[in-house]
């Protein structure tokens, strides 16, 4: 239905004023704007608007202010602009005369039910009753019909209902943010975690290769050195000598032979640090019964994991070759565990190493 009602907008924000025409001009309502309270008086003066629709603050005269002295030389409807942020805004605007709000932010759907609602309803009869309200030290004198009152009340009920609506959906969203944060979060600590321990077992295979490289270093250049020996022996008695010098080729064969091995070794433990660590069961590290021509006994238990390298078990191969090369028949593997974690420990019964060179063994001058 074409709305022929002509409502005044008094307005400081042109942007405001110019959204609520649209709304309004949109319902075929006749809109007029004053920017301020002053200027609304004026243009009331010069044609009288079926209703004032007033912001409260304004600079000078202020929408409160407006409506009393709209009030007071006749019976326009005043509908006032405001975000209610406390109830004495509503005591005010009813003590001044206002007959319902509109409410910050504008809800367009609100601003035309409560025209309509009103301009249906303004030809009944008003039944003025005195009522004075305290608030904070401020009397306020109250003459608005039951009617205005109720439904002015009516209409900030509907809106803190509608607040309360959107609070409550808010927080919902608000705790499963956070609980999702709070996944994401123990999910990050765990990857945390987990990273630390790689680096820190990276770290350790990263000592322990470096050592084994410079103990096979110096392994390598001491038999390649007695390889040489041997065969520079049998090269200078090979016419004086043959037997000696046949012999003294054989040992440096043999030597040739351990340092072959020995490369072998170094070749499979090199590969010990390249790949992060990962969990294997103990008792897949020992080497099958029958595998090796000597006894191998293992007292790990088959069920524990460790976090160990994927070569461990290859590395643990190569230590009981060496064992067998050393001449042991019997080799006992371990496991204990310590404040740092688990401890594979490897004992043989081979010729070892004698113990005036043990004190030498890891020295770079030997």
């Amino acid at each position: 239905m074409v709305q022929t009602e002509h409502i005044l907008i008094v307005e400081d924000s042109t942007t405001q004023a110019e959204y609520l025409r649209r709304i309004l001009e949109g319902e075929g309502y006749r809109v007029t704007i004053a920017v301020d309270g002053e200027s609304a008086l004026k243009r009331i003066a010069e044609e009288t608007p079926d209703l004032v629709l007033s912001d409260i603050v304004m600079p000078g005269m202020g929408g409160y202010e407006l409506c009393e002295k709209i009030k007071e030389s006749g019976t326009i409807p005043v509908f006032l602009v405001t975000q209610l942020f406390d109830p004495e805004d509503v005591v005010h605007g009813v003590s001044s005369g206002a007959d319902n709000f509109i409410i910050k932010p504008f809800d367009s759907a609100f601003i035309l039910d409560r025209l309509k609602e009103f301009f249906e309803k303004r030809n009944k009869g008003r039944h003025d009753d005195d009522l004075t309200i305290q608030i904070d030290g401020h009397s306020y004198q109250i003459n608005a019909d039951r009617e205005t009152i109720l439904n002015i009340l009516l209409s900030t009920y509907a809106l803190a209902v509608q607040k309360n609506i959107d609070l409550s959906e808010a927080r919902d969203e608000l705790f499963s943010l956070n609980e999702q944060l709070h996944e994401k979060n123990d999910a990050l600590k765990i990857e945390i975690m987990e990273r630390e321990r790689v680096e820190r077992a990276l770290s350790e295979a990263h000592r322990k290769l470096s050592l084994v490289t410079s103990i096979t270093r110096h392994g390598l250049l001491n038999q390649l050195g007695a390889i040489h020996e041997s065969l520079e022996y049998a090269a200078r008695v090979l016419d004086e000598n043959p037997d000696a010098a046949k012999e003294s080729i054989l040992s440096g064969i043999t030597g040739l032979g351990r340092a072959i091995q020995t490369t072998r070794f170094t070749q499979e433990y090199q590969k010990i640090g390249e790949s992060p660590p990962v969990w294997q069961k103990a008792g897949s590290l020992v080497p099958p019964e029958g595998e090796y021509p000597i006894e191998i006994a293992a007292a790990i238990p088959s069920e524990l994991a460790l976090y160990i390298d994927p070569f461990a078990a290859e590395a643990i191969r190569a230590i009981i070759n060496d064992c067998i090369r050393r001449r042991a028949e019997r080799v006992q593997i371990t496991c204990e565990e310590r404040k740092a974690g688990y401890s594979i420990i490897l004992e043989d019964d081979g010729i070892g190493i004698p113990a005036p060179a043990k004190e030498a063994l890891f020295s770079h001058e030997q």
